[in-house]
């Protein structure tokens, strides 16, 4: 029997978006039937996909053709969303420390029967029930090659420490060649989780009060779970899907820098 595979809404995105050719091949090879794999997405994903390439690319894709797109994709299998599964979602939300709209893309893997699930946009090698996240786009490190040298290799960082890496961040995006407003709202994101992690930060109309996790070293990975409850706790709040997902992203993105698997500058979803 054919493994089933779900795959999230941003590696469809890379497979068509010209201004990463190297996630652009990556993505089209995963999505390549020939791999034996059968692919499974849902109607979230569609219309995610369809929001996405239309709106937020560099060269966006003409409506005509995102909905040619989407219509290909509708041939496998969809998953619907149906109100047991918004209900699903919000209980995993809670339980798993996630926002919504993640719990929602988990609950449909589980729903499809799927093992793997596909995304930038989980922890890699977490598991959630029976679904565990990998992240196609992640380098597969040998033993003689180095961990790119933009970013920090340590296995943990305190609070002092992720104040200094903060910085460093900071410059990473200067070397990069950013523009200084995007420097500083890459900066100005994850600023702001750090600062939630503290507690010295409170999302606009959460009630949470004092610092929200533990003190002490975090590993990427505890803090990639910090960030997904970071964006519950501005779901909490009330804020707006893309708010809570931009707020999310970005403080994905530091975490991932902090793992040597994203250079400020590149291009994401």
């Amino acid at each position: 029997m054919t493994a089933r595979v779900f795959v999230d809404t941003n590696v469809w995105v890379y497979a068509v978006d010209r201004a990463d050719p190297v996630r652009q091949a990556r993505a089209r090879e995963v999505l390549d039937p020939a791999h034996g794999a059968s692919i499974v997405t849902s109607a979230q994903v569609l219309g995610e996909f369809y929001a996405t390439v239309t709106r937020k690319l560099a060269s966006p894709v003409t409506p005509s053709d995102a909905a040619g797109m989407v219509e290909r994709m509708r041939r496998l299998p969809v998953v619907e969303i149906d109100a047991d599964r918004v209900g699903a979602a919000i209980e995993g939300s809670r339980s798993w420390q996630l926002s919504y709209w993640d719990a929602l893309i988990v609950v449909a893997a589980q729903a499809a029967g799927c093992s793997r699930l596909l995304t930038e946009d989980l922890a890699a090698g977490i598991s959630y029930g029976s679904v565990r996240v990998e992240n196609p786009f992640a380098p597969n490190l040998r033993v003689s090659e180095e961990r790119a040298p933009y970013a920090a290799t340590r296995g943990a960082w305190d609070d002092a420490d992720l104040a200094v890496e903060l910085a460093r961040y900071e410059q990473a995006g200067r070397a990069a060649g950013m523009r200084p407003n995007a420097i500083h709202s890459y900066w100005d994101y994850a600023r702001r989780f750090l600062a939630w992690r503290t507690g010295d930060y409170r999302p606009r109309g959460a009630a949470r009060d004092g610092r929200p996790v533990p003190p002490g070293p975090a590993t990427a990975d505890e803090l990639g779970r910090q960030a997904a409850a970071y964006a519950a706790d501005i779901e909490r709040a009330g804020r707006e899907p893309a708010t809570i997902d931009t707020y999310h992203r970005h403080a994905m993105f530091f975490v991932r820098w902090l793992r040597g698997d994203f250079r400020p500058g590149d291009r994401l979803r």
